[in-house]
């Protein structure tokens, strides 16, 4: 026998980008509840890095950039509010970010995206070869320490605006302070059913129970394509596995939260302030499975231990695995799902879930409340999906 609950607001989906949102309608007084088919927090919002890029709102021109923009300047906000409410500290922190190139290709990138920066009016400066030495000792020593396998850093360049967060914590300040707000949480909810009528959302149920509300917010990650199909709406999406290597290393003479992040290519090492460094991160098309490889492990170390003298076996932890939610054309679907009135869509934010989660939410509320959000939703637009099939985008 089922129950039913009224909650005017429900979400299903509870990593990053569903507490986001249930933290921001919370914070406005709304009633919410989220419900997850596993542990809160525990997918590829707690698998992932928590690099926030710099950005710059008065240079943006694409909605992308605003979006980028307005999550930069949140997070620094949210971070303050939830250690105030919860205690916990999400470890965010400008410490900067450094850029580099070994190869003539990685050199012919890094100043095509020097180009950009300016344009934006990102600041940046170059790092010679000395003063990176100087600078991060522990983490590139001079060449005349350094073993032969360490090939040659041949440009870089430090953006000071680069921050970070530790995901871990941060996911678990949002589940604190979710439930400090009075917010309704299911987790280990397997299976969700959309009731729908011509024009909106009735209910979803769950493990014997129905929950009814006026508003619907669907932030499955790449599961939301699944959660929606039944209900004939077309919402292409194709999972992307990353994995992650972890080291620590001892924290002697300079402490790791003081080393910027470093990226080389889609690669970057991560230095949390307790020592940690995540270096990641693969990017395979490989369907729902999870798991971690020896092979792309093994690859992955080869070049974090090729770069950082710091890291190698005897400082070498353990691998995990995530699966970022990716789309067809690469923008995420944020709006109103399938010509219904009352039921919006947060997924696709790829690799960027957790840097964008906090202008995700509110641009998300304000929708969901009549007003109209700070970004241009137009390119997020769900209902482009329409003329799409998932085999496009696998």
């Amino acid at each position: 026998m089922s129950t039913s609950s009224s909650i005017e607001n429900i979400i299903v989906g509870g990593g990053v980008i569903g507490l986001s949102i249930a933290y921001e309608l919370a914070k406005r007084g709304r009633p919410v509840a989220v419900l997850e088919k596993d542990r809160f927090g525990r997918k590829a919002s707690w698998a992932g890095a928590g690099i926030l890029a710099p950005a710059n709102g008065a240079t943006a021109n694409h909605p992308q950039e605003h979006l980028e923009a307005l999550s930069h300047q949140f997070h620094e906000q949210w971070s303050s509010e939830l250690k105030v409410l919860t205690g916990i500290d999400n470890g965010y922190q400008r410490c900067g970010g450094l850029y580099v190139a070994r190869t003539a290709g990685e050199v012919a990138s890094l100043t095509g995206l020097t180009v950009e920066w300016q344009q934006r009016e990102i600041l940046f400066e170059p790092v010679s070869e000395m003063e990176l030495y100087r600078r991060w000792p522990l983490l590139f020593p001079a060449p005349e320490s350094s073993s032969n396998e360490h090939q040659m850093i041949r440009k870089s360049i430090w953006v000071p605006g680069e921050s970070q967060i530790s995901n871990p914590h941060h996911l678990e300040a949002l589940i604190v302070a979710c439930r400090k707000l009075g917010v309704v949480m299911r987790e280990g909810v397997q299976k969700a059913e959309i009731k729908c009528s011509k024009s909106k959302v009735n209910s979803v149920a769950v493990a014997g129970e129905v929950f009814m509300g006026e508003n619907y917010f669907f932030a499955a990650g790449p599961w939301t394509e699944q959660l929606v199909a039944p209900n004939g709406i077309p919402l292409p999406m194709q999972p992307v596995r990353g994995q992650i290597a972890l080291y620590r290393i001892a924290l002697v003479g300079e402490p790791a939260g003081c080393w910027p992040i470093v990226n080389e290519g889609s690669r970057y090492l991560v230095p949390r302030r307790d020592g940690h460094v995540l270096a990641g991160a693969t990017i395979e098309e490989v369907g729902f499975e999870c798991r971690t490889t020896d092979d792309e492990i093994a690859e992955l170390r080869t070049w974090a231990e090729g770069l950082s003298a710091a890291l190698h076996e005897s400082n070498y932890l353990k691998s995990w695995a995530g699966l970022r939610p990716g789309t067809y054309d690469g923008f995420a679907y944020l709006g109103r799902l399938g010509g219904l009135d009352n039921a919006f869509v947060a997924t696709g934010h790829f690799k960027g879930g957790l840097q964008l989660s906090t202008a995700t939410a509110v641009v998300m509320v304000d929708l969901a409340e009549g007003k109209t959000p700070a970004v241009d939703l137009a390119p997020f637009d769900p209902s482009r999906a329409q003329h799409y099939q998932s085999t496009d985008i696998k």
